[in-house]
């Protein structure tokens, strides 16, 4: 046996490895996704987890077709999870859990990336060009994962209850819910979000509610810089509104995503 073949082996035997730890470990989110779902990308978790599982037995069975199949479901998994993962980088680094059912078969399929284009272009003229290049998509793929959380927008629902005094000042009280104690204070003299807040806002006890208020959350990574009133309810509100947090007072903890 030549050097060649016993590397392309050693090769070989590490993806089987590596696409057999994520298979196990991204067992649960797989199920998890069937049973809940993810939005608009439920679909794709679901057919790529089958199409993962498929690829990896026939490498284990010597098909070439298996690591093409990989090196595709590897990349696609990372763009996918790119996103969670820098959320819970940057707001769940402490949560143990997810550092077992997100952050490792994320590093799984980033590693198989590198693994299979290798693998697939060992006797290409280009084969160094490749390994390299391979290495820095998945890495980069993991520093954008961070990266664009440095100026990122977050989209939450709270409760207001607005105040308007005979001057003409809104004082909005905002928490999580209606019965939450958990509350910061944001100040406006806008006569048009006056307007507005009585026309979409309930009435009750001289203040007025404000159920499912839409808010815009501008974070630079986990400090929040500002937030911006965009919707009572269904109602888009003109003009938006946005205070900084040096204008905000009380407690805004709840709001990291």
């Amino acid at each position: 046996m030549n050097e060649q073949t016993k590397k392309l082996r050693q090769l070989r035997l590490t993806i089987i490895l590596t696409s057999i730890f994520g298979l196990i470990s991204f067992f649960s989110i797989t199920v998890k996704t069937f049973a809940w779902g993810v939005g608009g990308t439920t679909l794709l978790y679901i057919l790529l987890y089958p199409t993962f599982l498929l690829s990896t037995i026939l490498i284990i069975v010597k098909v070439r077709l298996g690591y093409f199949l990989t090196l595709l479901t590897a990349f696609t998994y990372a763009i996918l999870l790119t996103r969670e993962v820098g959320k819970y980088l940057i707001f769940n680094f402490h949560n143990n859990v997810l550092f077992w059912v997100l952050l490792l078969p994320y590093f799984t399929f980033l590693t198989l990336i590198p693994l299979t284009a290798i693998f697939l272009t060992t006797d290409f003229k280009f084969a160094k060009t490749v390994k390299l290049t391979s290495i820095i998509v998945a890495i980069g793929i993991f520093i954008f994962s961070i990266a664009e959380r440095f100026n990122k927008d977050y989209s939450d629902s709270i409760f207001v209850d607005a105040e308007i005094n005979e001057q003409g000042q809104i004082k909005l009280n905002c928490k999580p819910g209606f019965a939450d104690s958990r509350t910061f204070i944001v100040t406006t003299n806008l006569k048009g979000i006056e307007k507005q807040i009585k026309k979409y806002g309930e009435f009750y006890q001289g203040s007025y509610f404000l159920q499912n208020t839409k808010i815009k959350k501008n974070f630079r990574f986990s400090k929040l810089r500002s937030i911006t009133l965009t919707k009572i309810g269904d109602n888009i509100i003109s003009p938006q509104l946005t205070w900084t947090t040096k204008e905000i007072k009380g407690d805004v903890d709840f709001l990291q995503p």
